[in-house]
């Protein structure tokens, strides 16, 4: 997933019914392998499925390094649909789904998620792919600092999934295009009104945890967080965080 192309720019402006029909007639291959999917039933940490979406009329929106994979492995016994941003979403579902699920994602400060990011890369991912990327990218860095200081940029954060913008996850044409966005910090109430509201039990299991033991903050020089603040700008004003953060110490 990187920067949307002018002509996705263009589609996702025309009506939602249209983009549905207009993909469903010229990708009909993909339209219908995905249609299949909805009805596919599959379990473990490494699976994808959208069965659990339909099951629990909801469309969860993943993005990485947010808490996602200890929800969706607790909530649908997979990994649901993986890191799709929202308007991927339009293709599959018809207006009327679309409308009527739920739509929810979690988001994290965005210091402490480049943190979580770069360590959970750096000790090997969730795959042999993630592994090849920071070998490829990020392994001549000889540190977190160094790292900031000579890769994180408005250009490269498009280069990896796991550093993308939160936003570009959940917006569609500039918009917020979810009902309701948690936060990681408050995770455990936030899961609370989750089972509220998809009528669920979800019995939390942490998943996928990078492997740092300190505070994020203790990571960062006042030039790294800078350039954090400047980079992810867009995520800090839309969630409302700042550096200074103190409500939650994560480890994830």
């Amino acid at each position: 997933m990187g920067k949307l192309s002018f002509f996705e720019k263009i589609f996702l402006k025309l009506p939602h019914s249209l983009i549905y029909n207009l993909y469903r007639f010229f990708r009909s291959k993909e339209f219908n392998k995905k249609q299949e999917e909805r009805k596919i039933i599959v379990k473990g940490k490494e699976k994808y499925s959208l069965k659990g979406f339909d099951d629990n009329e909801c469309i969860f929106i993943h993005i990485p390094k947010a808490g996602g994979v200890s929800l969706a492995l607790n909530l649908f016994g997979n990994l649901g649909y993986g890191h799709r941003p929202i308007y991927k979403y339009l293709y599959i579902f018809n207006q009327k789904e679309f409308k009527k699920y739920f739509k929810f994602t979690f988001a994290r400060n965005p210091w402490d998620r480049l943190v979580s990011a770069y360590f959970f890369l750096k000790a090997g991912g969730f795959h042999k792919e993630d592994a090849e990327w920071y070998e490829m990218h990020l392994s001549k860095y000889k540190d977190f600092e160094d790292f900031v200081l000579n890769w994180v940029n408005e250009d490269n954060i498009y280069k990896g999934i796991h550093f993308i913008p939160q936003y570009e996850f959940i917006t569609i044409n500039s918009k917020v295009a979810v009902d309701k966005i948690y936060k990681i910090e408050e995770f455990n109430n936030s899961v609370k009104e989750i089972n509220e509201v998809l009528n669920k039990d979800i019995l939390l299991t942490h998943e996928n945890k990078s492997k740092r033991e300190k505070d994020y903050r203790t990571y960062y020089s006042s030039k790294t967080q800078k350039i954090v603040e400047e980079v992810y700008k867009k995520d800090i004003l839309l969630f409302g965080y700042s550096f200074s953060d103190t409500s939650h110490k994560s480890k994830i």
